[in-house]
Order: structure tokens, then sequence, then C-alpha cells
């Protein structure tokens, strides 16, 4: 229902009024931090970027893209010209984490703590379970996220298409296995 969409316009503007210069975007898979990534080059051409999971060298771009693995690995590990830590508490001025509702907790969350900089989560479903909620890493009340967008009015918006039930008998399920009168092959 484009979440990435709606991140990447308040990126637009965040920048063009100089409230943020450096920006990471975090995933837990490589497929996320790519595809996040050239959603981010098709409607802000201009802005530097670099996947940190697939350059391992370009560390200065204003757009970080990158795992959490990676990122953590980074935080250690990348120093600057004066041989100093490159990725300083301060280096970023927001965070965006995709997928918010997966990955964030325990070992993760460090990151968030790391960094000094505003925090962006973007979920379809988040949580509330005791150890794993999403609302309260976003200092927000259980249940009423910062802006949500329901399935039925991004229906009625035409954005997206309503889901149909298809049910279907499985022979399995009404009669059951008999292992007598299973193969030789599906025996073993």
């Amino acid at each position: 229902s484009g979440k990435t969409r709606t991140c990447i316009a308040l990126c637009d503007v965040l920048l063009q009024h100089g409230w943020v210069k450096n920006i990471l975007f975090l995933a837990d898979r490589n497929s996320l931090v790519t595809q996040a990534k050239r959603s981010f080059v098709n409607l802000l051409p201009d802005l530097s970027v670099t996947n940190l999971c697939e350059e391992k060298d370009n560390y200065t771009a204003h757009c970080v893209f990158s795992t959490y693995q990676t990122m953590m690995n980074c935080i250690d590990t990348v120093k600057d010209e004066n041989d100093r830590k490159l990725y300083t508490v301060g280096h970023f001025d927001l965070l965006v984490v995709d997928e918010a509702h997966r990955s964030i907790y325990n070992k993760y969350k460090d990151i968030f703590n790391y960094f000094d900089a505003p925090l962006v989560g973007l979920t379809a479903t988040p949580k509330d379970e005791i150890d794993k909620n999403t609302y309260e890493i976003f200092e927000l009340e259980n249940g009423v996220p910062t802006y949500g967008y329901e399935l039925a009015q991004a229906v009625t918006d035409g954005f997206l298409v309503d889901f149909m039930s298809v049910e279907s008998k499985l022979k399995f399920i009404e009669q059951g296995i008999v292992y007598d009168d299973l193969s030789d092959a599906d025996k073993e």
C-alpha cells in the first residue's frame, strides 16, 4: 500500500529542507535492501546511495541501505580517512526500518540505541507481544501506530485488491492416511 513510497516522500521533504543529510535504511534481508534502494534511486535519482551488502567500499553516500548484520559490523569496523570510526553516534540524521515487526528486537535493537536519530518504522503488521513489541520500540501506545492505512480503506481507494477466500477439500484431510496403503517409496 505504499510504505516505501511514503518513506521516500518523507525523506525527500526532509532532505530538501536541510533537516536531514544522512539516512540509514535497514532491513532484515538482502532482497528488501535491494528493492528499497532501487525505489529510492528511481524516485530520487540525484541522491547518493549505497547498498552496503553489495558495495563494500562505498561508505560515504548520503542514503545508506543495509541489513542489520552488515550495519552492526560496519559500526565497529569502518573507519574514516583519519582512522576514526566513520559511523559515529550522530552520523545518521534519520533511521528507517523496513518490516519493523521483524528482527528489530534483542541484539539488533542496539543499532537504534547506538545512533542518535529519529526512527521511522515501516510495517503492515506491528506486534504487541511481551518480548516483541513494535509499539514499545517506537515509544507508542500499544495498538496505536503513528499512521495506519487499513486494508479496507486501501481497497476502497483503489490501491489494493481485496482478498478472496477459496475453499478446497484435500483427500488427506477428508480420508486420512493409512500406512499399509502407501507405496514402498512413500513408506520409506
